[in-house]
Protein backbone atom coordinates (compact mmCIF):
# COMPACT_ATOMS: atom_id res chain seq x y z
CA UNK A 1 0.00 0.00 0.00
CA UNK A 2 1.41 3.39 -0.93
CA UNK A 3 1.32 6.74 0.87
CA UNK A 4 -1.74 7.84 -1.06
CA UNK A 5 -3.63 4.78 0.17
CA UNK A 6 -2.61 5.48 3.75
CA UNK A 7 -3.82 9.08 3.48
CA UNK A 8 -7.10 7.91 1.95
CA UNK A 9 -7.52 5.42 4.77
CA UNK A 10 -6.87 8.20 7.32
CA UNK A 11 -9.43 10.50 5.67
CA UNK A 12 -12.06 7.75 5.53
CA UNK A 13 -11.40 6.90 9.17
CA UNK A 14 -11.78 10.55 10.18
CA UNK A 15 -15.04 10.81 8.30
CA UNK A 16 -16.45 7.59 9.69
CA UNK A 17 -15.40 8.06 13.32
CA UNK A 18 -16.36 11.69 13.66
CA UNK A 19 -19.01 11.95 10.94
CA UNK A 20 -21.14 9.16 12.33
CA UNK A 21 -20.73 10.41 15.90
CA UNK A 22 -21.77 13.93 14.93
CA UNK A 23 -24.72 12.63 12.91
CA UNK A 24 -25.92 10.60 15.90
CA UNK A 25 -25.66 13.56 18.23
CA UNK A 26 -27.54 15.85 15.86
CA UNK A 27 -30.36 13.31 15.87
CA UNK A 28 -30.31 13.09 19.67
CA UNK A 29 -30.31 16.88 20.00
CA UNK A 30 -33.31 17.13 17.67
CA UNK A 31 -35.17 14.61 19.83
CA UNK A 32 -34.22 16.52 22.97
CA UNK A 33 -35.50 19.75 21.43
CA UNK A 34 -38.84 18.08 20.67
CA UNK A 35 -39.01 16.81 24.27
CA UNK A 36 -38.30 20.29 25.63
CA UNK A 37 -41.01 21.68 23.35
CA UNK A 38 -43.47 19.16 24.83
CA UNK A 39 -42.42 20.23 28.32
CA UNK A 40 -43.04 23.89 27.46
CA UNK A 41 -46.44 22.95 26.01
CA UNK A 42 -47.35 21.01 29.17
CA UNK A 43 -46.30 23.95 31.35
CA UNK A 44 -48.40 26.34 29.26
CA UNK A 45 -51.43 24.07 29.59
CA UNK A 46 -50.89 23.91 33.35
CA UNK A 47 -50.65 27.71 33.62
CA UNK A 48 -53.71 28.15 31.45
CA UNK A 49 -55.71 25.72 33.61
CA UNK A 50 -54.58 27.57 36.76
CA UNK A 51 -55.69 30.86 35.24
CA UNK A 52 -59.08 29.46 34.28
CA UNK A 53 -59.51 27.97 37.76
CA UNK A 54 -58.77 31.37 39.32
CA UNK A 55 -61.38 32.97 37.05
CA UNK A 56 -63.95 30.34 38.01
CA UNK A 57 -63.28 30.98 41.69
CA UNK A 58 -63.67 34.71 41.16
CA UNK A 59 -66.96 34.09 39.34
CA UNK A 60 -68.19 31.95 42.25
CA UNK A 61 -67.28 34.68 44.74
CA UNK A 62 -69.18 37.27 42.69
CA UNK A 63 -72.21 34.98 42.37
CA UNK A 64 -72.12 34.31 46.13
CA UNK A 65 -72.01 38.04 46.89
CA UNK A 66 -74.90 38.64 44.49
CA UNK A 67 -76.90 35.80 46.06
CA UNK A 68 -77.29 33.80 42.83
CA UNK A 69 -77.56 30.24 44.19
CA UNK A 70 -78.01 28.59 40.78
CA UNK A 71 -74.93 30.37 39.44
CA UNK A 72 -72.93 29.40 42.57
CA UNK A 73 -73.77 25.71 42.03
CA UNK A 74 -72.63 25.90 38.40
CA UNK A 75 -69.42 27.67 39.45
CA UNK A 76 -68.70 25.00 42.08
CA UNK A 77 -69.07 22.31 39.42
CA UNK A 78 -66.75 24.27 37.12
CA UNK A 79 -64.25 24.70 39.94
CA UNK A 80 -64.17 20.95 40.62
CA UNK A 81 -63.60 20.28 36.93
CA UNK A 82 -60.77 22.84 36.68
CA UNK A 83 -59.15 21.67 39.91
CA UNK A 84 -58.92 18.21 38.35
CA UNK A 85 -57.61 19.72 35.14
CA UNK A 86 -54.93 21.71 37.02
CA UNK A 87 -53.88 18.58 38.91
CA UNK A 88 -53.70 16.52 35.70
CA UNK A 89 -51.70 19.21 33.89
CA UNK A 90 -49.30 19.51 36.82
CA UNK A 91 -48.82 15.72 36.89
CA UNK A 92 -48.18 15.67 33.14
CA UNK A 93 -45.63 18.47 33.46
CA UNK A 94 -43.84 16.76 36.36
CA UNK A 95 -43.74 13.40 34.56
CA UNK A 96 -42.33 14.99 31.40
CA UNK A 97 -39.77 16.91 33.49
CA UNK A 98 -38.70 13.79 35.39
CA UNK A 99 -38.37 11.72 32.21
CA UNK A 100 -36.46 14.50 30.49
CA UNK A 101 -34.00 14.81 33.39
CA UNK A 102 -33.42 11.04 33.34
CA UNK A 103 -32.86 11.07 29.58
CA UNK A 104 -30.43 13.97 29.84
CA UNK A 105 -28.51 12.22 32.60
CA UNK A 106 -28.31 9.02 30.53
CA UNK A 107 -27.30 11.00 27.43
CA UNK A 108 -24.49 12.71 29.30
CA UNK A 109 -23.17 9.37 30.54
CA UNK A 110 -23.37 7.77 27.10
CA UNK A 111 -21.99 10.89 25.40
CA UNK A 112 -18.86 10.91 27.55
CA UNK A 113 -18.33 7.20 26.90
CA UNK A 114 -18.94 7.52 23.13
CA UNK A 115 -16.67 10.53 22.73
CA UNK A 116 -13.92 8.78 24.71
CA UNK A 117 -14.26 5.63 22.59
CA UNK A 118 -14.33 7.67 19.38
CA UNK A 119 -11.23 9.62 20.39
CA UNK A 120 -9.33 6.45 21.35
CA UNK A 121 -10.35 4.78 18.08
CA UNK A 122 -9.36 7.86 16.07
CA UNK A 123 -5.95 8.20 17.72
CA UNK A 124 -5.27 4.47 17.42
CA UNK A 125 -6.03 4.61 13.69
CA UNK A 126 -3.92 7.75 13.39
CA UNK A 127 -0.98 6.00 15.07
CA UNK A 128 -1.43 2.96 12.81
CA UNK A 129 -1.46 5.16 9.71
CA UNK A 130 1.56 7.14 10.89
CA UNK A 131 3.41 3.85 11.47
CA UNK A 132 2.54 2.79 7.92
CA UNK A 133 3.84 6.11 6.59
CA UNK A 134 7.11 5.66 8.50
CA UNK A 135 7.35 2.16 7.04
CA UNK A 136 6.89 3.52 3.52
CA UNK A 137 9.59 6.12 4.08
CA UNK A 138 11.94 3.44 5.45
CA UNK A 139 11.33 1.40 2.30
CA UNK A 140 12.08 4.46 0.19
CA UNK A 141 15.27 5.35 2.11
CA UNK A 142 17.60 2.96 0.20
CA UNK A 143 16.32 4.35 -3.10
CA UNK A 144 16.83 7.91 -1.85
CA UNK A 145 20.43 7.11 -0.88
CA UNK A 146 21.07 5.75 -4.37
CA UNK A 147 19.78 8.98 -5.91
CA UNK A 148 22.03 11.08 -3.69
Amino acid sequence: QNLSGVHTEMANGDLFVFGETVKDYISIIQSAKAAFDERVKAFSLWESAQSTLAKKRDAKNKATLQGKADRVAQCEEDIRFWEGKVEKCQEDFEIISKNLKEEIRAFEEVWVKDIKESAISYFQKLIDCENQIVGHWKEFLPEAKIIN
